[in-house]
């Protein structure tokens, strides 16, 4: 167990940046405006997707406002909850820009462990073709990902498996 909080506070004090598709799709934690700035360079980042959504006079959104017009990169927010499954027209919204942002895209919410999970598995299944099973190791606790012992993020994972199974985030439904 000692293991697994050693891993998770990894995660968080390295902004648990992982690259989902190189060139094309990024994912991280709430970075800080130097983080943000590096991050940008390094990847070459032409849009941010937000998924904490818009909070305007919060130090963290205003300063990444800042930093991404400074460094000309688009910058979009879809507000999703960690522990409740995005409403469909969230979903829509996240998954279009996960379709046509400029890239290449970095994905983040607060501890780019769940939302970001979900964004990336969206991704890899809607986008680059891959199959369900790989793309729902985005949400893993690789990235600190943790839908056990009653908590309630796993409602990212439902969310995913919506889309896959069909129903009311069917990829169908979802595409309109």
């Amino acid at each position: 167990m000692l293991a697994a909080g050693g891993w998770a506070l990894f995660l968080q004090l390295t902004g648990n940046i992982h690259t989902v598709e190189p060139n094309k799709l990024y994912r991280s934690a709430q970075l800080d405006g130097d983080d943000l700035a590096r991050v940008l360079n390094e990847y070459k980042i032409k849009s941010v997707i937000n998924l904490r959504g818009d909070n305007p006079g919060d130090a963290w959104y205003d300063e990444e406002l800042k930093v991404t017009k400074e460094h000309g990169v688009q910058h979009f927010d879809v507000g999703i909850g960690a522990t409740s499954e995005p409403e469909p027209k969230v979903m829509r919204r996240l998954i279009g820009l996960l379709r046509s942002a400029p890239r290449p895209v970095l994905v983040h919410c607060y501890s780019g462990a769940d939302r970001s999970g979900l964004a990336a598995a969206l991704y890899e299944f809607l986008v680059t073709g891959a199959n369900s099973k790989t793309a729902a190791k985005q949400l893993s606790f690789w990235y600190g990902h943790f839908p056990w012992l009653g908590s309630r993020t796993i409602a990212m994972d439902e969310a995913y498996w919506k889309v896959i199974k069909g129903g009311e985030y069917s990829a169908r439904s979802l595409a309109d």
